[in-house]
C-alpha cells in the first residue's frame, strides 16, 4: 500500500495540471472509489492513470516491434504492429483502471453481506448490556473476524472518538459510503432509533433475524442453482464429450472428416474443453450472490 501511495503521489505531483482536463469525464468514479474503500482522492487516481499510460504505451510499442522483428516484418510492418500494440496497451490500462474499483467494490459488498447477519446478532447482544452505541461500534471494530463489517465499525468509532463527530453524524457519514444496502439499512435504522430514543437492542435483534432468514433463503436458492449447473455439467461436459469423441472417431473412420481425426480430437481435448470449462466457472462465479 505504501508503494501504491508513493506511486499515486508522484503521479499527482507530475501531472496534476493535466488531471483537471479529464476530471469531468470521471466524476462517477469518485463514488466508486469511496464505496470500495480505496483511500485515494480521485485526482491522484487519475494522475496515476495518466502516468501509467505514459510509460506503458511506449512499452507496448517496443514489444510490438520486437514481435515484428521476430516475424521478419519490414519497417512499415514493424511500425504498424508497434502502433497497434501501443493502442491495445493503452486501452488495456484504461479499462483496468476503470474495472479495478468496480471489482474491489463488489468484493467489499460481498464481504460485508457475508458477515453482516452474525455481526448484527453480536451488536444486539452488546446493546443488551446497556452500553452506549459508540461502544458497540468500537467493540465490533476491534473484533476482526467480521471482515469489512469490522472495518466500517472501526471507522465509525474513529469518526466519533478521534474526529469528534456526534454519534448520529459519525454513523451517517459511513452509511452514505458503505456499498451494501443491507448494512446501509441497518446503520440508518440505528440512527433512527437513537434519534427517537427507541430500544436499540430490539431493533438490532429484529434486523439480525431478518438478515439471518434472508441469508438462509439466498444460500438455499444458490444451492439449488448449483445442483442444476452440476447436472448440466455432467450432461454436456461428461456425456457430451464422450458422444463427440465417438462420433468424430466413427465419421473419421468412414472418411467423412476433412481434417485428421487425431488433430480434431487434440483440439477438442486441449482447447475447446478447457475454454468451455473456464467459461462455465466464470458463469457460476458471476452469478454467486454477494455474501455467499
Amino acid at each position: 500500500m505504501k508503494i501504491t501511495r508513493r506511486y499515486t503521489l508522484l503521479a499527482y505531483t507530475l501531472f496534476k495540471k493535466y488531471v483537471g482536463h479529464i476530471l469531468p469525464y470521471f466524476k462517477d468514479l469518485k463514488k466508486t472509489l469511496e464505496s470500495a474503500y480505496i483511500n485515494l482522492p480521485l485526482e491522484e487516481y487519475l494522475a496515476a492513470l495518466i502516468m501509467t499510460e505514459i510509460w506503458s504505451m511506449p512499452l507496448g510499442f517496443s514489444i510490438g516491434m520486437i514481435i515484428g522483428m521476430s516475424l521478419g516484418l519490414d519497417w512499415l510492418g514493424l511500425m504498424l504492429l508497434g502502433l497497434v500494440a501501443m493502442i491495445i496497451t493503452g486501452a488495456i490500462v484504461l479499462v483496468a483502471f476503470l474495472i479495478i474499483p468496480e471489482y474491489l467494490l463488489r468484493k467489499v459488498k460481498g464481504n460485508i453481506e457475508k458477515f453482516l447477519p452474525y455481526a448484527a446478532t453480536h451488536m444486539a447482544t452488546i446493546a443488551g448490556t446497556g452500553v452506549p452505541p459508540q461502544t458497540i461500534f468500537q467493540m465490533i471494530g476491534n473484533f476482526k473476524d467480521y471482515g469489512m463489517v469490522s472495518y466500517v465499525c472501526q471507522r465509525i468509532a474513529r469518526n466519533i472518538g478521534v474526529f469528534g463527530y456526534d454519534i448520529v453524524s459519525g454513523i451517517s457519514e459511513e452509511a452514505k459510503r458503505v456499498p451494501s444496502y443491507k448494512f446501509r439499512d441497518l446503520l440508518w435504522s440505528i440512527v433512527s432509533t437513537i434519534r427517537t430514543g427507541g430500544d436499540l437492542r430490539e431493533v438490532l435483534l429484529e434486523k439480525s433475524k431478518g438478515l439471518m432468514d434472508e441469508q438462509r433463503r439466498m444460500e438455499a436458492k444458490y444451492i439449488e442453482f448449483l445442483s442444476m449447473m452440476a447436472e448440466i455439467y455432467a450432461t454436456v461436459f461428461v456425456a457430451g464429450t464422450i458422444i463427440v469423441f465417438v462420433m468424430v472417431s466413427i465419421i473419421g473412420a468412414m472418411g467423412g472428416v476433412p481434417l485428421p481425426v487425431k488433430l480434431l480430437l487434440q483440439a477438442f481435448t486441449y482447447a475447446m474443453i478447457p475454454l468451455a470449462s473456464i467459461s462455465f466457472i466464470i458463469v457460476i462465479d458471476s452469478t454467486k450472490p454477494a455474501g455467499v
